[in-house]
């Protein structure tokens, strides 16, 4: 696994899991792979990935049950806030990149809709 350098990798292995959780590759109420399996997954540290781990706990996005391992969140009020909140970073950062280049609202609409359109007509 590739990590990047400026961001902690416990927080990449966060990310990627609560990604994998949204897109329904983990469904809600499953059992997530051992803590050393998921090491080996991304190559990295046991107590790296614990760290996650912790943080998804705290946030309520796992559940762990003792001697069974972690377990997804079957509240889809809890996934749904993840999503929001992980698609508001996306929009905030991009936003940002375009009004430094000078561009209005309207711009950014205008040009995110156009975006959009080329992206349906390549891939009808």
């Amino acid at each position: 696994m590739h990590f990047v350098d400026n961001i902690p990798i416990y927080l990449q292995i966060k990310d990627i899991l609560n990604r994998r959780i949204i897109s329904n590759e983990y469904e809600l109420g499953s059992q997530l792979p051992s803590v050393r399996q998921l090491a080996v997954q991304f190559s990295a540290n046991s107590n790296t990935v614990q760290k996650a781990l912790k943080e998804m706990t705290d946030e309520h996005i796992i559940t762990p049950r003792r001697g069974k391992g972690n377990f997804i969140t079957s509240d889809e009020e809890i996934i749904a806030e993840m999503k929001e909140h992980i698609v508001t970073e996306m929009f905030d950062t991009t936003y940002e990149k375009l009004r430094s280049l000078n561009m209005n609202d309207q711009e950014i609409v205008a040009s995110f809709n156009s975006y959009v359109k080329k992206r349906d007509e390549k891939n009808e």
